[in-house]
Formats: structure tokens, C-alpha cells, sequence
């Protein structure tokens, strides 16, 4: 466009968000927002009949910011981007610069910079320079994609089940098995700031968020769906429960989610401080289907399973599937994500109100509502919304979490003959720089290290774009025979105490623990760990696993003078010795010591139900080969072990199950392998107290 010419809505739109971003700078209005948000911003400020005048050099001008007196800051940035680019190791095809408001302009290549502009300094709260990475290809493979969707996949899918399933008896439309309403997902947003917070997730999520610090947030947008599906028993559906037991009728909800994701952050220095460079991950697709069977009687979810698919800009897709049974075993992060995840999907409405009817000035504090949740609502004037019809409005908040961290909001728009919302607006903030003397809602239930010092911010909009109603009404309470509490338990009599590890005496794998215990006595008497052993000291930690063909097991010690370290042993062939292959103490008081430790089921029995085919199939397939002998055995690349929690442990999602309780003993498997040119990995967690599966999941990419 030639310099001088007038600019009108039309013209605004054929612009780019630079050349947009730059008029905004001119007039005094904030850079920041998409697009059409920045279109919308101009036109408000000129109005309808007044006139304005663009000039494309004015405009480039807005992109660079103004020049700097001193040669140290643009030496300062000129370092830092060289330490960027040599940590990416890769051709980098676009560097941006950011206007004064922290948000990302349009391009301009480093060497087409004016020579007598520099970029001046900016405050540490916002990335001053943004190196797009254009492919994650460079990353290692590994947990390349499930780091960058970790807040996404474990707040809307992996954990989204219902908050409260409450029985029957409230005025708008009950849940039906069929019935299924498509909605749209507006311009949302999932924020984090805070090293600690974001190291909560690096930490979790693996090599691609090494470089992160500070900031991590995620743009979507999309679309998706939620509904009851209707199965052969009179609606219901057949599903496991986390023994592996089969029997159990429920109602199967489904929720998919196919959304836009733009992620971007703050880099960490080579030095380790958190730099003003940046990042981002920009034109990704992520698709999420989660089902959650809620037992019909007893009103508990039995299962969750969501398959989680990531594709960046180059068409490179990794998969993730997230197996959870009940959240309560999660400990505080299941508690944490049941409450963040309940308003990241449409809310069931017959669950959440219950009885209460919905009228004009209703609210949870009415004398005749006996209302027990945390969440507070009134509800607004009906009115004829033009696309939904007769709605009601509903502001609701989170009263604990209001006078504890920050806040919980929604708004809906409700109606009669819809079981879920037309429209869902969703403000989460959890911050603990907010934290008051009348907080006990996280206090109670969540630790420090659930929730660091940090910020976490949630903005969700969701919009019904169609409803189509079922047919039969869900049939809460249904009386029908299945599993009694008690049976295919393992009971107490195979319960054992611990001496200095958990039994294992299994038969399937070679050099078992006690086997590797009793080499350990007899050939490296004088190791720290043998010592400690012989001190009083156990092995907190386990895993076997094979090399070479031969056995090993890697085990972890400590003792109540606080020491710790570790040791690898190898059997040999005749399974008689072993080798010690390395072995190291750790700094005084790394590990705590914990005496609380509970009575556990041998690995034997444990790993026996878990390579039990009909107990857990879609894990199975995975885990589970016949030798020639057709009894299963684990496959190739396994590992075996336990693990028992100590109270410094931070355990968010590094072993899903999350934060488990200090004196937890877990049973954990995993593999890693290649397959069709893709790298698999599989990681599964039971209780060893109860012999109950916690969660598994697998990684494809």
C-alpha cells in the first residue's frame, strides 16, 4: 500500500499483524492479541468517520525498536542470540522482534536490520528476542512432543473426568445414553510464570522444555464434541475396573477435541539464569479423545483412557496414551486436576445442580438448597439468546480456592433441553504470591511441591453448535450382579513385611532380588551398600531389567544416619555370582529416610496379574510375550521394579501416578523399543499394597 493512503476495516484486514501492531503503536493502543483483535482495536479508535493515514515507513519503524545510547546492550543481546542458536544447533530461518508490550511482532531477519538501530534493553518479565523454532525435529526424539503438550494433554484429557457424579432429580434435561453435542473452543489460553512452576513441568516433561524457563504458555482454539454412548446393555456399557476386573456397567463419556496450539516461552542462559530470549512452537494440531466409564450403581469412575495426538508445522505427529483408574489414587495432583480439569470440558448439568432449580435469582446460598460443593452460583435473568434461544445465565466461582490462591470462574449459558451448557467461559488463576491466612482448601490437600511458587493461569471458551438428544435416560443407581468388593483381591495373607526390600520370589525372570541380595552378601561385602544394609538400612528402590542377554538389577539404599546411593549388579550365566558394574553414594540427607514403610504384596503375584492378559488387554499388548513354554514373560527391553516414595520427592507425572504419599510403595514397569521406524515408550504404575493399577501409559513418536 503507497504511503498516505486511508485505511478502512477492508483495508485494515488485508494488512499484516506487523504492519497492524505497528499503527497501534502509533495511536498509543496495545500491540498485543491476534489478528482480528487488532483489527477490531484500530477500528474502535479511528471510528467510523474519521480517516487514517498509514506510512509504510513509519510502519517498519515500528518494528524496530528505538535506538540505544549504549554499545553494551546490543553486545549484551548479540551474545545472548549466538547462545541460542548454538544450543539449537540447527539453521534457525526467522528471528523476531518483540514491541515494547512482550508480545511477537512479524519478521524481520537479523541481517536486514537497519545498521544504526539496536535493540534496547527490556524488562525480565517477557522474552525481548523469539527464535521460532521451524521444525522439532532437531529436539531428541524422546518426549519431544509429550513435553510440549504436557499442561494441555494432563488439564483437558488425560484427567478429565467429572468433578462431582451426583444422582438423579433437576429440572433442566437429564443425561440420556445418545446423547451428543458438538461445540467450538474460542480463542483460549493455558499460562504459566515462575521457575519453579515451570520447572513443575519441565521436570515432568523431558528434553524439549530444557531450555525453558520463566514462562510457558499455550494458545488453542478448535472445536469438539461431547457424548454418552449407547451400549447393548439397555444403554449401558461393560468395562474393567483397576483389579482388572470385568463386570462392571457404566455409562461411557466421551469427549474429543481437536484444537490449534501455539506454544512459546523464555529461554534459560548457558549460564543457568533465565534469559530474555525466547521461544516458540507455533501452527501445531493437537486431537484429544477421552472416555471415562462411570459405574452405573455406585456412581465411581471406574477408567479413564485418552489418546492424545500431537503434529507440529512439518506434519510430524507423536502419540500419547494416558490410562488413570481412580484419581483418588493419584494423591494431590489427582485432586488438583479433577478440579482444574472439571471446567475445561462442558459441564454435566444434571450432575453438578442436583435438585436445585434454575430460575431467576436462585443461588447455592438459598436456605432451602442443602449445597455441598465448593463451587458458589446464582443465576441471572432468562433472556432469548440469538443463537441458542431461551437461556439462562449462571456466574459461578470456587469459593475455597477465591480466598486461598487466586480464583475459579465460569459463566454459562444454560438450557432446558440441553444436559450440558450452550456456552462455557472458564478464568483460572492459582498463584501462591496470593495465598491468605484463610486458605485451607490447598493447604489440606495439596503440598508445596504440587503447587511451587508460580503462577498458573487457565481462560477457556466454549460455545454448543449442535445438540442431538438420546433416547434412554442414564439410570443412575442400577441394581445388577458384578464383582463383589472382596473378590479376586489379593487379601492380606500374601501381604509381607519388609527386612531391607520388597519380596519378590518371582519364577519368571532370572536373578530375581533375593537371588541379587545374596550375591551382594557374599561377593561385595564391603560396599556401601551392603554395609548400610547390614547397618538397618533397606532399598528404596528397585528395577530389573536386561543387557547383553544377561540380568541386572540397578538398586538404590539408604539408612537412618542418612546415607544413600546406589549399585548395578549383573548376574552371570549359571545365575551363582554376579558382577558389580558401578556403584555410587549419594551427598548426606539426598534421600529421606522413612521407617513408615507398609506391608507389600511380592513382585511375584503383582507381575503375574499384570502379564494376565484378560485383567489388563490394551496393556498387555505391550508388555506381555509367550516363551515356547506359552506362560507370559516380559517382553523384550522390560524393566521391573518398585519404588517407595520419601517425602522430598517431587513425583508430578515423572511416574505417573503424580505425587504419591510418603511411605507409597509402587510396582512400576516400563519399555522402550523401536516399531515400524517409531520409538515407543511405556511406563505402569500399581499400588503394591492393594495390587490395584494407578495409570500406564504409551508414547509414539
Amino acid at each position: 500500500m503507497a504511503p498516505g493512503d486511508s485505511l478502512d476495516r477492508s483495508s485494515l484486514n488485508s494488512m499484516t499483524v506487523a504492519e497492524l501492531r505497528g499503527i497501534c503503536k502509533d495511536r498509543g493502543l496495545f500491540v498485543s492479541g491476534k489478528k482480528s483483535e487488532l483489527v477490531d482495536r484500530i477500528s474502535a479508535d479511528i471510528g467510523e468517520d474519521d480517516e487514517l493515514i498509514v506510512n509504510e515507513e513509519e510502519v517498519v519503524e515500528a518494528l524496530i525498536m528505538e535506538d540505544d545510547d549504549t554499545a553494551e546492550s546490543e553486545t549484551e543481546h548479540s551474545e545472548l542470540i549466538e547462545e541460542v542458536l548454538s544450543r539449537l544447533k540447527e539453521e534457525v530461518v526467522e528471528a523476531e522482534v518483540v514491541g515494547v508490550e512482550g508480545e511477537i511482532n512479524d519478521v524481520v531477519l537479523p541481517e536486514e536490520r537497519p545498521p544504526e538501530r539496536t535493540v534496547t534493553e527490556r524488562e525480565d518479565d517477557a522474552p525481548s528476542i523469539v527464535i521460532p523454532i521451524p521444525t522439532l525435529e532437531s529436539m531428541q526424539r524422546r518426549w519431544k512432543t509429550v513435553a510440549a503438550v504436557a499442561v494441555v494433554a494432563i488439564l483437558v484429557g488425560a484427567l478429565a473426568t467429572a468433578l462431582v457424579q451426583r444422582g438423579s432429580g433437576f429440572v433442566t434435561e437429564p443425561l440420556s445414553f445418545g446423547d451428543s453435542m458438538d461445540f467450538q473452543v474460542g480463542d483460549s489460553m493455558i499460562e504459566i510464570e515462575g521457575d519453579e512452576m515451570v520447572d513443575l513441568i519441565k521436570d515432568s516433561a523431558g528434553e524439549i522444555l530444557d531450555e525453558a524457563c520463566g514462562r510457558l504458555k499455550v494458545d488453542l482454539s478448535g472445536n469438539g464434541k461431547v457424548s454418552i454412548a449407547e451400549g447393548q446393555n439397555s444403554g449401558a456399557v461393560e468395562t474393567t475396573d483397576s483389579l482388572g476386573r470385568m463386570g462392571f456397567l457404566s455409562a461411557k463419556k466421551e469427549t474429543e477435541m481437536v484444537l490449534d496450539v501455539d506454544l512459546e516461552g523464555k529461554a534459560q542462559r548457558s549460564s543457568g539464569e533465565c534469559g530474555n530470549l525466547g521461544w516458540s512452537l507455533s501452527d501445531n494440531k493437537l486431537s484429544i479423545e477421552t472416555d471415562a466409564w462411570v459405574e452405573l450403581d455406585s456412581v465411581d469412575v471406574k477408567r479413564v483412557d485418552s489418546s492424545i495426538s500431537f503434529t507440529d508445522a512439518d506434519m510430524v505427529t507423536s502419540n500419547l496414551r494416558i490410562v488413570t483408574y481412580d484419581s483418588g489414587s493419584l494423591g494431590g495432583i489427582g485432586q488438583l486436576a479433577s478440579t482444574l480439569s472439571f471446567p475445561l470440558r462442558p459441564i454435566e448439568l444434571r450432575d453438578f445442580f442436583e435438585d436445585s432449580i434454575i430460575s431467576r435469582g436462585a443461588s447455592s446460598t438459598d436456605s432451602d438448597i442443602e449445597w455441598n460443593s465448593d463451587w458458589r452460583w446464582s443465576v441471572g435473568n432468562e433472556y432469548s439468546h440469538p443463537s441458542h434461544g431461551l437461556v439462562y445465565p449462571i456466574e459461578m466461582e470456587h469459593e475455597d480456592i477465591g480466598r486461598c490462591y487466586g480464583h475459579a470462574r465460569m459463566s454459562l449459558l444454560v438450557s432446558k433441553s440441553v444436559p450440558w451448557p450452550v456456552e462455557q467461559d472458564v478464568d483460572i488463576v492459582l498463584d501462591k504470591s496470593l495465598e491468605t491466612d484463610d486458605c485451607d482448601f490447598l493447604v489440606s490437600t495439596l503440598s508445596d511441591e504440587l503447587l511451587p511458587e508460580g503462577r498458573l493461569e487457565i481462560q477457556m471458551a466454549m460455545s454448543m453448535s449442535s445438540f442431538v438428544p438420546g433416547s434412554v435416560e442414564i439410570d443412575w443407581g442400577r441394581d445388577y450382579i458384578k464383582p463383589s468388593p472382596g473378590e479376586d483381591r489379593p487379601t492380606s495373607s500374601t501381604e509381607q513385611n519388609w527386612v531391607d526390600s520388597m519380596i519378590d520370589e518371582s519364577e519368571i525372570r532370572d536373578f530375581n532380588l533375593e537371588a541379587a541380595k545374596s550375591c551382594l552378601e557374599n561377593n561385595h561385602s564391603t560396599s556401601d551398600a551392603m554395609d548400610s544394609l547390614n547397618k538397618g538400612g533397606y532399598i528404596w528402590r528397585a528395577e530389573w531389567f536386561e543387557s547383553e542377554g544377561l540380568p541386572h538389577w540397578n538398586l538404590s539404599w539408604v539408612d537412618d544416619s542418612e546415607r544413600s546411593g546406589w549399585i548395578i549388579l549383573r548376574g552371570d550365566d549359571g545365575g551363582s555370582g554376579c558382577d558389580l558394574i558401578e556403584s555410587a553414594s549419594n551427598s548426606k540427607g539426598e534421600v529421606d529416610w522413612n521407617s513408615d514403610i507398609p506391608a507389600t504384596h511380592p513382585l511375584s503375584l503383582l507381575e503375574e496379574r499384570v502379564l494376565n492378559e484378560q485383567r489388563y488387554p490394551d496393556l498387555n499388548q505391550y508388555i506381555d510375550v509367550n516363551d515356547p513354554t506359552e506362560r507370559s514373560v516380559w517382553a523384550p527391553d522390560s524393566s521391573v521394579g518398585y519404588r517407595l516414595s520419601v517425602t522430598e520427592e517431587n513425583q508430578i507425572i515423572s511416574i505417573l501416578p503424580g505425587d504419591i504419599d510418603s511411605g507409597k510403595v509402587t510396582f512400576t514397569a516400563s519399555r522402550e523399543w523401536s516399531e515400524n521406524n517409531l520409538e515407543n515408550s511405556l511406563l505402569m504404575a500399581m499400588d503394591a499394597e492393594t495390587g490395584e493399577m494407578i495409570a500406564w501409559y504409551h508414547i509414539e513418536s
